[in-house]
């Protein structure tokens, strides 16, 4: 979208519009609708059966969190969520708990990834991650039948966590920057590591309640969490790298309403 007078940016203000956290109510209708009806297609199958990451959830609910913010993302996350469990329950083996892992997290986590939800990210991310390394082995361990293991095992396994935290809380700032850059080049690194950041971090919080429910020994949940470096991040990276960095492109171009903060305000382009 060019920036010369007569074709100025139009930037979403709740003010004279039904809206949910600031975000058309229209778009978070669109979002959840999306990532309902595409939950029937299949996107990363997962490694122990059972189920599947939908194509609803793994592609559309990332960037509805780009768009729409963390919170509005999330509402429509649980929406999709929830005519996805109804229609493709193989897209949520554990019912309502995986319309919160993985549909309403996926918009929430990449959400967080904007400056002005920073401490927030960093906080929450923090505690997940902590989360991640005493859930179940450590506590509430052998009470709840999966026995223990090396807490460094533990910790090193969860290497995606532990390396896009440090990227969250040390070079955020700077990778936004480099987003908001008007060479592309560079506004595109700037995305994918965005984009992994938003990925490692969720990978997370997917990762150990799955564990803990479904009861895996501590060595078979080290395996995993290797195999997710493979399986969910890297795969989950480039699509969202791609489809997000495209669409982004073509809504701004479009001279489309953007929400104040979002990923669509800072995509910067020229004519």
């Amino acid at each position: 979208m060019s920036d010369q007078p007569g074709n100025e940016a139009r930037t979403f203000e709740a003010k004279s519009a039904v809206s949910i956290f600031d975000a058309p109510i229209s778009w978070v209708a669109l979002f959840g609708a999306l990532i309902g009806a595409l939950s029937i297609v299949p996107f990363l199958f997962y490694p122990w059966g059972g189920g599947f990451l939908s194509a609803g959830a793994g592609i559309f609910a990332p960037v509805a969190g780009m768009i729409l913010g963390p919170w509005a993302g999330l509402v429509a996350g649980l929406i999709g969520g929830f005519i996805g469990m109804m229609i493709s329950p193989a897209g949520f083996p554990l019912g309502f708990v995986d319309v919160l892992l993985s549909s309403a997290m996926l918009a929430f986590y990449w959400g967080l990834m904007q400056p002005k939800y920073r401490k927030l990210a960093v906080a929450w991310c923090i505690l997940n991650y902590a989360g991640a390394l005493i859930f179940p082995y450590v506590f509430p361990g052998d009470a709840w039948g999966v026995g223990g293991g090396n807490i460094l095992s533990l910790a090193f396994s969860y290497t995606y966590g532990a390396v896009t935290l440090v990227m969250l809380i040390f070079l955020a700032p700077r990778i936004w920057k480099m987003y908001q850059s008007e060479k592309e080049s560079t506004r595109f690194i700037g995305f994918l590591l965005l984009m992994l950041m938003a990925t490692g971090q969720w990978a997370v919080i997917w990762a150990y309640p799955y564990w803990g429910i479904l009861r895996f020994p501590f060595e078979a949940a080290v395996g995993m969490n290797y195999t997710l470096h493979w399986f969910a991040v890297l795969p989950m990276t480039i699509t969202t790298t791609f489809i997000g960095y495209f669409l982004l492109r073509a809504m701004r171009k479009g001279n489309l309403k953007k929400i104040k903060g979002s990923f669509l305000e800072a995509f910067k382009v020229k004519e």
